[in-house]
């Protein structure tokens, strides 16, 4: 029986279950992109599968992340690949500072996500192609859907980045100062990309100062496996990152008209690190008839590893929605 996060047996079962299936069963790959970046990504194959899930994760994210949601994947009989972006997780830096979140351009992001979309599908060119993509991993899903010639069925945005959440802040000053900071960075230091205002290299966050979820087991275990790999580790993002970002997420909102297939977006109603109101913004461009938008009301950003009474909805309503034909 697969215990609820609140049960004391949830970790155990994790460390005895979870984690072993993923050890023995998830095979890694490795992608050499154009400009000799080195991306990793990871693949778990069943026999006689029902499709094939792409995952683009978040910002911070490693694939290490969504052992449970592979596993759970799993049982429904579905194959999973899942990317590691440039930048984080295994994949290369683009800093010498291992904690800087920093990309050069955005759309290096998508066309790495438009490579690891094909070498995954050619190792299971029969399976039918969902992509499932969390946070900054949705505004990278989106933009190669509106993008790039793909096998995709159908999507699932999970809190995806169309607009970063700037309380007291209007989006025109963030902006202004991530330009800024870039424009200076590139000036005085270019071969060191500089931390955005504020922010720092990694730092475990107690779990009541956290703003991601309201699952105490899940969040410990996120932040237990990046203390145990600490290569995983992740700080706050540059001025370049920002910057790339924001111009990333107007023309997601420009470019999705472009995207033909049916997208259900979940919505975390009590998201303080994305803009609730881009979402549905975007959502009205969507053109296909079934697009829609579900509002999880309660959850906070990362639905994923987020509380039961929050995550089961979202997982619920991401498995009708891959077969749904």
């Amino acid at each position: 029986m697969y215990p609820g996060d609140d049960d004391a047996q949830w970790r155990q079962f994790h460390e005895t279950t979870v984690a072993p299936f993923w050890h023995e069963h998830v095979q890694p790959r490795q992608l050499q992109c154009e400009d000799d970046i080195s991306v990793h990504w990871y693949l778990y194959v069943p026999d006689s599968a029902r499709g094939l899930i792409l995952i683009s994760p978040g910002r911070l994210e490693a694939a290490l992340k969504y052992q449970e949601l592979l596993w759970q994947l799993a049982q429904q009989g579905y194959a999973v690949a899942i990317l590691d972006h440039r930048g984080q997780g295994r994949s290369d830096r683009l800093s010498d500072h291992s904690h800087h979140g920093h990309v050069h351009h955005f759309d290096d992001f998508v066309n790495d996500f438009a490579k690891f979309a094909e070498a995954a599908g050619n190792e299971c060119p029969e399976l039918r192609q969902y992509l499932l993509a969390h946070s900054m991993g949705g505004a990278i899903g989106a933009l190669y859907l509106a993008r790039h010639r793909h096998h995709i069925h159908r999507a699932v945005l999970s809190a995806p980045m169309f607009g970063i959440y700037t309380p007291g802040r209007p989006r025109w000053l963030v902006s202004l100062i991530a330009r800024t900071g870039t424009l200076l960075n590139r000036l005085l230091q270019p071969s060191r990309p500089w931390y955005f205002w504020g922010m720092s290299d990694y730092r475990e966050v107690p779990f009541a100062e956290n703003d991601l979820t309201q699952s105490p087991s899940r969040y410990q275990l996120f932040r237990d496996q990046y203390a145990k790999y600490p290569e995983l580790q992740l700080g706050g993002p540059t001025y370049n990152w920002v910057d790339q970002a924001l111009n990333a997420t107007r023309r997601a909102l420009t470019e999705a008209p472009k995207i033909k297939i049916p997208v259900l977006l979940l919505q975390a109603g009590a998201d303080t690190v994305v803009c609730q109101a881009a979402q549905e913004q975007i959502m009205e461009r969507f053109p296909h008839p079934d697009s829609r938008i579900l509002r999880i009301k309660g959850a906070r950003h990362e639905l994923l590893i987020e509380q039961d009474r929050y995550r089961q909805p979202a997982v619920k309503a991401m498995l009708e929605w891959f077969q749904t034909d």
